[in-house]
């Protein structure tokens, strides 16, 4: 089955993972535009220690997401055919 098939079957999880897919995109834009520099000095607030957590943390979720949308595509595991032929 191909990815044009699996969202033919399951749009709304398909479209779901998508819109999650986006959404971690634009969170992790704001992240990085907010977060400050990585050296060492002021922890308190938005350091860029933290962000830099936070984008490792973002980018590791988007991967299981991706992951998650290319399998929706696989043919295997199939259900066997019922009744059996033989």
């Amino acid at each position: 089955m191909g990815l044009r098939t699996a969202i033919g079957h399951n749009p709304l999880v398909a479209f779901g993972l998508l819109f999650a897919a986006v959404w971690t995109g634009l969170i992790g834009l704001n992240i990085a535009s907010q977060m400050g520099g990585v050296m060492p000095g002021n922890w308190v607030g938005q350091h860029g220690f933290g962000g830099l957590m936070g984008l490792i943390v973002l980018l590791a979720f988007l991967a299981l997401i991706l992951v998650a949308l290319g399998e929706l595509g696989e043919p295997d595991p199939a259900p066997d055919e019922w009744p059996p032929e033989e």
